[in-house]
C-alpha cells in the first residue's frame, strides 16, 4: 500500500498548534503592514519550511502590488512557496494553499492587533504540516505548498501564483485552499467536529459549444473538474481517515463570498476547490479584539479546536499524497453506443497504471456509488447506460488512485 496511511497517522497536533500560535503572536499580518507584520510572517514561514529539509524547494515569490481597490498604497508583498518536484510528469501540478495575511473589522486597518488564528493560520498550519510529512517523497507530479498573502485584499497572492504557473505552462490537475478550518463550535454552541466542507463549482471554464452540447446530451452537468476533484477527495478520506468525513457542498464558496481557489478558477484552472469548517463563529472572524457583555471577540488561538484541526489535516495529507503518487487520468475514454442493456467501456492505456477502476452512479446520485477493478483497458458492465454515469481512473502498483475521467467529458 502507498504510504499515505502512515502519513495520516503521523500528523502532529502539537506542530499544528505551534504554527497557529506562532503566526498569531505577530501583532498583525495585514497585507499593508510590511516590516512590522506581513514581512515578519513571511520570513518565519520561509524558515519553518526550510527546516523540513527533504526534497522541498523553498522560496518567497515577491512583487510590488500597485495601489488600488483594497490597497491604499503600493507595497512589496510575497507568497511563501515550497515545491516538491515531480519525477514522472513534473508539468502536472497540485497546489494546496492557505493565506497567512490577517485582518480586523476594517479591511484597510493595518495597525490594530489581528491574530488571525482561525482565519487563516489554521489553513496555513494544514499546508505546513502536509509539506513536513511529504518533504521526503518523490511524487509522480509536482506539488506546491503555498502560504499566500493578500487574500483579504481581494485574493492578491493566489492571483499572482496562478498567473505565474500559467505563464510557466503548468497543468494544474488539482488546487485546494484551506481557509477557516480550525473551529468546530458554532456561535449557537453546537459542536460539529466530524465534518469538513469542500466547496466545488459547476462552472465549465473555456467550454466549447460542441462540448456543452455533449455534456447536456449525456447528463454530465454535475461532473465539472472541480466536482470531480471534490468526489475524489471525499473518496480518499473515506478510505484512509477515521473520525471525520468530507461534506460535498455544491457551491463555489459560502454564500456571497470568495476564497483563493476562485483566483485559480479565473486564471483557467477549473479543478479548484475550497475547504471550510461546517460551523463558523463570526465573533471570532474579522473582529477587533474586545470584550462586550462578557463575550470575547477576536480571532484568537484559544478558539481553535486543535483536535479537529488534526483530523482536517489528516484528510488533507491523505488525498494530497495519494493523488501525488497516482497515474494521470485516462484519456480516450469511450462508451459503446449500442442498444444493449449492458454497458461497454474502453480507454487508452495510462503510463504508471497497474490497473483501472470503473466507477458508476445512477443519474439521480451525486457521488459515485459503485466500482470494479480491471487489469485491461476495456470493461463490460451489467448496467444500463440510460440510468448510470461512468468514470474510469488509473491505479498505481502500490494502490494510489488517480482522478477519474468521466465518460462524455
Amino acid at each position: 500500500m502507498f504510504p499515505s496511511k502512515q502519513l495520516v497517522k503521523d500528523v502532529s497536533r502539537a506542530r499544528l498548534e505551534k504554527t497557529v500560535r506562532s503566526l498569531a503572536e505577530i501583532p498583525t499580518r495585514h497585507t499593508l503592514s510590511g516590516a512590522k507584520g506581513a514581512d515578519v510572517a513571511a520570513a518565519w514561514l520561509e524558515r519553518e519550511l526550510k527546516s523540513y529539509g527533504g526534497n522541498l524547494q523553498v522560496a518567497q515569490q515577491r512583487w510590488v502590488q500597485a495601489a488600488g481597490g483594497r490597497m491604499t498604497k503600493a507595497v512589496e508583498i510575497g507568497n511563501v512557496l515550497a515545491t516538491l518536484p515531480g519525477t514522472d510528469t513534473p508539468e502536472r501540478v497540485i497546489v494546496i494553499s492557505g493565506h497567512y495575511d490577517s485582518r480586523v473589522t476594517d479591511v484597510l486597518d493595518a495597525n490594530s492587533p489581528a491574530p488571525g488564528a482561525n482565519d487563516d493560520a489554521s489553513g496555513v498550519s494544514v499546508v505546513l504540516e502536509c509539506a513536513r510529512l511529504m518533504a521526503g517523497m518523490r511524487p509522480r507530479c509536482t506539488v506546491v505548498f503555498a502560504a499566500v498573502t493578500g487574500e483579504e485584499q481581494s485574493l492578491l497572492g493566489s492571483a499572482q501564483l496562478a498567473k505565474s504557473l500559467k505563464e510557466q505552462g503548468k497543468s494544474i490537475i488539482a488546487m485546494a485552499t484551506y481557509d477557516i478550518v480550525g473551529n468546530s463550535l458554532s456561535e449557537a454552541g453546537k459542536r460539529d467536529d466530524k465534518h469538513i466542507r469542500v466547496f466545488s463549482t459547476s462552472d465549465e471554464l473555456g467550454e466549447l459549444a460542441t462540448q456543452a452540447t455533449r455534456r447536456k446530451s449525456l447528463g454530465t452537468d454535475g461532473d465539472s473538474p472541480a466536482r470531480t476533484l471534490a468526489r475524489a477527495i471525499a473518496d480518499s478520506a473515506r478510505r484512509q481517515v477515521k473520525g471525520i468525513s468530507v461534506t460535498l457542498t455544491l457551491r463555489n464558496d459560502r454564500y456571497g463570498r470568495g476564497g483563493d481557489h476562485s483566483a485559480f478558477l479565473t486564471a483557467g484552472f477549473p479543478a479548484s476547490v475550497r475547504f471550510t469548517e461546517p460551523s463558523e463563529d463570526w465573533r471570532h472572524q474579522h473582529q477587533n479584539l474586545r470584550v462586550e457583555k462578557g463575550v470575547t471577540y477576536g480571532d484568537l488561538p484559544e478558539f481553535v479546536d486543535y483536535n479537529y484541526l488534526t483530523h482536517v489535516t489528516q484528510v488533507a495529507v491523505a488525498w494530497l499524497s495519494e493523488l501525488a503518487q497516482a497515474p494521470p487520468a485516462p484519456v480516450r475514454v469511450s462508451l459503446k453506443q449500442d442498444l444493449s442493456a449492458q454497458t461497454t467501456l474502453q480507454w487508452g492505456p495510462v503510463d504508471g497504471a497497474a490497473s483501472y477502476d470503473v466507477l458508476w452512479r445512477r443519474t439521480t446520485e451525486f457521488d459515485w456509488s459503485g466500482s470494479k477493478r480491471f487489469s485491461t483497458t476495456q470493461a463490460v458492465l451489467p448496467l444500463s447506460k440510460d440510468d448510470y454515469l461512468f468514470g474510469v481512473r488509473a491505479v498505481a502498483a502500490r494502490g494510489a488512485r488517480g482522478l477519474p475521467t468521466v465518460v462524455g467529458r
